[in-house]
């Protein structure tokens, strides 16, 4: 059974943190600069750094190449409870 990806419901900015944190963690834990993150999924270096900063709002496309780079399902990006 897969489990449930959860995430903050009451604030979008709080979803933005979440998605930040685990983006930069997921791609840290890969040893993964923004810069070779970015080339990868075909963004540029600064839009990674707004995505970690928690200063983009991406779109649904750019959530899912962010979760195929990392390893991840899209919806585990705004789990507040990913671990790594």
């Amino acid at each position: 059974m897969v489990p449930q990806c959860t995430m903050e419901r009451s604030d979008p900015k709080a979803t933005r943190r979440i998605l930040a944190r685990n983006v930069r963690r997921l791609r840290t834990t890969r040893g993964l600069s923004q810069e070779e993150l970015a080339q990868e999924i075909g963004l540029r270096q600064a839009q990674i750094s707004e995505i970690e900063s928690g200063a983009n709002n991406i779109t649904l496309d750019n959530l899912h190449r962010l979760a195929v780079a990392l390893g991840v399902r899209p919806c585990e990006l705004i789990d507040e409870r990913l671990k790594d």
